[in-house]
């Protein structure tokens, strides 16, 4: 559809009912290598970590592969996962410090882990957006929305999609949120793709930055990687899932 036949808030709206109509596998899996991880600390140099994720409640599995391939050592059973620069990887949320149970969402953000970050649902005329034009993203020509929010940024993070002018997916999102010292914000991009013969659409790339301002100098942290080895297992243990039970002294 031409860009002039269609309002900046009409293709917010279509692409908000395009994603709550995505598919939810039960489970997804996915590997990232380690050193740019949360868990980097936790694993040898060279590692992969592979993740299982329950889709229904965000719960996690993860798991340590050394380079020949073989599992050395579960590195999360039963938590939640967050990514580059203290962001959520993926669809899934950060939690508070006691990690018992998933942080509450903005009210612009779905309630399920699946929506939780990458969702363009809003709650009223919560932001100004505005069409700066067409890009194409891999093989997709896509509207390019930038969004501001009327109110409490830190609350409606969103800040710009990409969302193709065909079928109305969104491709690629952006948003940011506070992180680290006082003032200091990061910037998160994920882009989607349909993955495997049931083509579920899902997070294959992610990219992040942060300034972080120095007594003397400011440095940028940032980190950009691809999710490989995406599949939807149809079932996994139940034991992944369940937070172990400390040991009694």
């Amino acid at each position: 559809m031409p860009a002039a036949a269609i309002s900046p808030d009409g293709i917010f709206r279509q692409a908000q009912r395009v994603w709550q109509a995505r598919a939810v596998p039960p489970y997804e899996s996915f590997r990232v290598l380690c050193d740019r991880t949360f868990l980097a600390a936790r694993c040898d140099s060279g590692d992969t970590v592979e993740f299982t994720v329950r889709m229904s409640d965000g719960r996690t599995f993860a798991r340590a592969l050394s380079t020949n391939g073989n599992a050395s050592k579960i590195l999360m059973q039963g938590g939640y996962i967050s990514g580059p620069v203290e962001t959520p990887l993926g669809f899934y949320r950060a939690l508070p410090n006691d990690e018992s149970s998933p942080a509450p969402s903005p009210p612009n953000l779905a309630q399920d882990p699946l929506q939780t970050i990458a969702t363009v649902a809003a709650t009223g005329h919560v932001y100004d957006i505005e069409l700066t034009g067409e890009e194409r993203i891999d093989e997709s020509l896509c509207y390019h929305l930038t969004l501001r929010p009327q109110i409490d940024p830190d609350r409606y993070p969103l800040r710009e999609l990409w969302v193709a002018e065909t079928s109305f997916e969104v491709v690629q999102l952006a948003y940011e949120r506070p992180y680290g010292e006082k003032h200091t914000r990061a910037l998160v991009l994920y882009r989607f793709a349909p993955v495997g013969p049931e083509h579920v659409w899902t997070i294959v790339h992610i990219e992040a930055q942060a300034s972080v301002r120095g007594l003397f100098s400011t440095r940028t942290e940032r980190v950009s990687d691809d999710l490989s080895d995406l599949s939807f297992p149809t079932s996994a243990p139940d034991w992944y899932f369940q937070q172990p039970v400390p040991a009694q002294p």
